[in-house]
């Protein structure tokens, strides 16, 4: 059992994930049933379905309003007063969660950021880890602080923290703008190597869409009076 599992709130978000959703859900009850589960959902097929009949707690987006507003409302509706988001493709080292718990409430970090890019992981395209390599350096270099991966899916956050974060929710690169204003806001961050596995069923993401919304969330975050 987990330290502080009656403390977290797990949160993802969803489109069209049946293959992967009751591993995953499954996975995280297996190290603590008292995790809240937090899933908004924009699926055609039966991923909501599944994970309700799992004990999840399920947010419907339909019409789909995109990665941004979805990941915005999964931070929102979840409760506990650690927040730690994952891909529901099962991606991410669950065996992670609490060691980033503990780092949050025992000492005292408002985020913890997992980084997917010590070296290249195995399962991603080169031109993917060379695009995301590239973008943080130039983060890197206008927030003065090395960063190592701009679009992570697994973070912790203080709870408190999050409406405190001037972030815009449009766009689908919006986990930038979710480490980057913190680092602009002097908060305590810290970074944690993890490991990066193959996913179950296919990506989603459009590559130059990306790579656009990531140039113009790190400007903004630099940049954006406040």
């Amino acid at each position: 059992m987990i330290k502080h599992g009656n403390k977290i709130s797990l949160a993802m978000i969803t489109l069209n994930e049946e293959k992967a959703v009751e591993k995953v859900i499954k996975d995280i009850q297996n190290l603590d049933q008292r995790i809240e589960i937090n899933i908004v959902d924009s699926s055609t097929d039966d991923t909501a379905k599944i994970a309700e009949n799992l004990g999840a707690n399920v947010f419907y987006q339909i019409p789909p309003k995109g990665y941004g507003p979805a990941m915005d409302y999964a931070l929102r509706c979840s409760s506990r007063e650690v927040i730690i988001t994952i891909d529901c493709d099962d991606t991410y080292p669950l065996d992670q969660v609490d060691h980033f718990s503990k780092l949050i409430i025992d000492e005292d970090y408002d985020v913890v950021d997992g980084n997917r890019l010590p070296s290249k992981p195995k399962n991603m395209p080169y031109i993917n880890y060379i695009a995301n390599y590239f973008f943080a350096l130039f983060a890197s270099m206008l927030f003065f602080k090395r960063i190592r991966d701009l679009h992570s899916g697994m973070r912790a956050y203080k709870k408190i923290i999050i409406n405190k974060l001037p972030y815009e929710n449009k766009g689908i690169a919006l986990p930038v703008e979710l480490i980057l204003w913190p680092i602009r806001l002097k908060l305590k961050t810290k970074t944690v190597n993890i490991e990066y596995k193959t996913r179950i069923g296919e990506s989603k993401l459009a590559a130059i869409k990306v790579a656009w919304s990531t140039l113009i969330k790190i400007l903004r975050a630099r940049f954006k009076k406040v």
